[in-house]
């Protein structure tokens, strides 16, 4: 995963100083609040790695831009193809690429109130 940019707070404050993102941090990390943009290569096959089920107070936005990914729920799975989008928030989940090919994922992260959601679009 490669952290592209970051903006503590929100609302995000405007406008941005000329190093704004540059400490881009982690999202998930305890106390965060604000936004973080990244990018992902999950590679596929026998290099898949195994990424645990797990759950974040977070709102992501999801692009698919290469190769296909598995995006599995305690009771379902859905199949995303490079060019397919997913919001979700709050759900158990994991990925899997059962795939040959690398998936690459762009995604925006937005700290949450946590509500204990369930639902995926």
């Amino acid at each position: 995963i490669s952290r592209l940019w970051e903006s503590s707070g929100l609302p995000a404050q405007l406008p941005l100083s000329n190093d704004a993102g540059v400490f881009a941090g982690n999202a998930y990390r305890p106390g965060f609040a604000g936004t973080s943009f990244y990018v992902a290569e999950i590679p596929g096959g026998k290099r898949a790695p195994a990424i645990p089920m797990h759950r974040n107070t977070t709102l992501d936005y999801m692009a698919i831009l290469a190769g296909k990914i598995a995006f599995v729920l305690p009771d379902r799975e859905i199949v995303l193809n490079a060019g397919d989008t997913l919001v979700q928030g709050g759900n158990h989940h994991t990925w899997i690429n059962r795939w040959s090919e690398t998936c690459l994922l762009l995604f925006v992260v937005v700290t949450a109130d946590d509500q204990k959601s369930t639902t995926a679009t």
